[in-house]
């Protein structure tokens, strides 16, 4: 009892561990039963219970010690179970819950605090939903606010975000239609005249929970600005996690990553991003629908897991709706990683257009035309869609409503992958760059360089399986450097190539050449001259230990490339000049494939760049 008592009192005042706790309550029970022992013998004997009278032979007799002894566990015992009756009604967890509670309160309003300094704020406040009063109650605020209030849901900004879930971010009140003088102009009574506001609102178990509102802004001319969203957000997906069950909080962070690896890009942890993003999109699509002159405009993201595009952000009369990959023009643009236009006059894709076409997604609309572009991220694997519906002036998107559109969707894949996205690019085009013997030579590492001159394939293998829409592959290939001759090891190749390419992604300078992707196309033409720099590990390996690899790969817009032939070549014979006329080669297939690749022809030839120095 005592160290309960201790543990939820003066433990959580001062901060101490249970176990001091636990010292503490002993010393008290030690000190009291002594004191209680002494009351209690005498007691007993105005009662006429007395120890009985022995001598000091009888009391040194062995059945002696062995009865007191006896009786002195009993005792104990008896002592004990009495002692932990108190657990049966006590709860286990109080203390520890007023420790935590004590824990969140400081938390709270060092937050509130860090929250003023950091936004450079006026006054700050934390409000707490109260379902069964259906207002908020301030928690916490600044010493600028009243020590209590409270704040109706059909109230202002605080109350509009409480409802939707969605944050606000207010330069000007006056200029809103949220603003109320007897709100505003005075706020709780404090002489504060609100003119920005930032409030954001705080989930538990997917709902809204509370809210955080930020009044005026000291600096940058009294505006908050989108990094002060990030930073508010941040904090109060903290707050959420320290408002709940930490249990429950945790298992709600599962789920959203969950979500977020189902969907493509980059996932967006903070509402404020989120948020902003999908604002932004609604006058990005009204702004495609008007300069194409097109009766709807649709951005559609790939859910990974079902394999299906959805409908994110329409303009337009259609409903939202899905998409299983490969089905109608979206589906196929996103599944085959290329632009699709298509109209019902055009003979050729007419039969596109089916019956569903007449009443789309039961929008009353009739397809007539169809634009769709692919985005993508740095990889070139597919995130979703833009898609156009009806060119209003002429049956057909034309081929400058082609050109905006992808570079529209060039800037929306950078979005959606992320905020590395633009530096993952420019480090893609770098490496591209590369390939060339001019960069090679201005970088100074054309030094055993090897210049890969890619003409043509001949008779490329197929497409294999009944699932398989597309006969022809998407071919490309790459050019490495490689110790031993590939042909001649074991299964596995396809493994260790995959992970070399992966570390190859972060790479200035590629290890793995690569040609341009020709989509669909059996026997494709390169006419390529792609330079492949020499790997610096290999510098002190005989030359006659190392061969380049050729690899002829089938790119796929969802998931990983597939690798589907090799051809390996010394490169003591390329530094000898005896591979720079262009000539036909045999593809073989990978350890363990059965592929027929009897009639494949690769034609390609090999420069030495410079010889390397001995």
């Amino acid at each position: 009892v005592f160290g309960d008592l201790i543990d939820s009192t003066l433990c959580v005042a001062l901060n101490f561990s249970t176990m001091a706790a636990a010292a503490i309550g002993n010393t008290i029970s030690d000190g009291a039963g002594i004191w209680s022992g002494q009351w209690l013998e005498s007691k007993c004997k105005v009662l006429g219970f007395e120890e009985p009278k022995l001598t000091d032979a009888q009391q040194e007799l062995p059945v002696t010690i062995r009865w007191r002894n006896v009786g002195q566990f009993i005792g104990i015992t008896i002592g004990c179970i009495l002692g932990c009756c108190p657990l049966l009604v006590m709860d286990p967890n109080a203390a520890v819950q007023h420790r935590k509670d004590k824990e969140r309160e400081e938390a709270f309003e060092s937050a509130i605090s860090k929250v003023q300094e950091i936004l450079q704020a006026e006054a700050v406040g934390l409000l707490l939903l109260n379902k069964e009063r259906n207002e908020l109650i301030a928690s916490h605020q600044t010493s600028n606010l009243p020590a209590s209030f409270h704040w109706g849901l059909d109230q202002g900004v605080i109350g509009h975000v409480a409802n939707t879930g969605n944050f606000i971010n207010i330069a000007e009140i006056k200029d809103e239609s949220l603003y109320d003088p007897k709100l505003h102009d005075n706020y709780l009574n404090t002489g504060i005249a609100v003119q920005s506001i930032l409030c954001m609102p705080i989930f538990k178990g997917g709902e809204v929970h509370g809210v955080v509102s930020v009044i005026n802004k000291k600096s940058n001319h009294g505006t908050f600005t989108q990094k002060d969203e990030d930073v508010l957000s941040a904090i109060c997906s903290h707050i959420s996690v320290a408002v709940g069950d930490d249990k429950q909080s945790f298992n709600e962070v599962i789920e959203q990553c969950e979500k977020s690896m189902r969907t493509t890009g980059s996932p967006e942890f903070t509402s404020a991003a989120s948020q902003r993003m999908a604002t932004l999109f609604v006058p990005a699509l009204e702004g495609i629908r008007t300069v194409l002159g097109a009766e709807a405009t649709t951005l559609m993201l790939l859910d990974q897991e079902t394999q299906e595009l959805f409908s994110e952000v329409i303009d337009g009369p259609l409903p939202h709706h899905r998409t299983p990959v490969g089905v109608g023009v979206a589906g196929e643009a996103v599944q085959v990683g290329h632009v699709m236009n298509v109209d019902i006059a055009d003979t050729e894709h007419s039969g596109w257009f089916q019956e569903r076409h007449k009443n789309y997604q039961g929008s009353g609309l009739e397809v007539r035309s169809e634009l769709v572009v692919p985005l993508f991220d740095t990889s070139r694997k597919c995130l979703g869609a833009i898609k156009c519906i009806n060119k209003q002036e002429g049956t057909k998107f034309t081929q400058e409503d082609i050109d905006y559109v992808t570079e529209v969707a060039h800037h929306i894949g950078m979005m959606l992958e992320g905020p590395d996205a633009g530096l993952r690019r420019v480090l893609a085009l770098t490496r591209h760059k590369m390939q060339s013997k001019a960069a090679m030579q201005a970088a100074e590492l054309d030094r055993g360089a090897v210049m890969c001159n890619l003409v043509k394939a001949e008779n490329l293998p197929s497409r294999s399986g009944p699932a398989q829409k597309r006969k022809f592959i998407d071919p490309y290939i790459t050019f490495s450097i490689a110790r031993g001759n590939p042909l001649k090891q074991q299964p596995g190749v396809e493994q260790r190539v995959m992970r070399s390419r992966n570390k190859d992604r972060k790479a200035a300078v590629r290890r793995f050449a690569k040609s341009l992707t020709v989509l669909e196309d059996s026997n494709p033409m390169w006419n390529e001259s792609i330079a492949l720099a020499f790997p610096k590990k290999f510098e002190d390996v005989p030359i006659e230990e190392l061969w380049v690899h050729v690899l002829l790969w089938d790119y796929d817009s969802l998931s990983t490339d597939d690798l589907v032939a090799h051809a390996a070549f010394p490169l003591s014979e390329i530094r000898a000049g005896q591979m720079q006329e262009v000539a036909a080669h045999n593809l073989h297939p990978l350890p363990g494939s059965d592929s027929d690749l009897s009639k494949s022809r690769l034609w390609v030839a090999f420069d030495p760049c410079m010889p390397q120095s001995e």
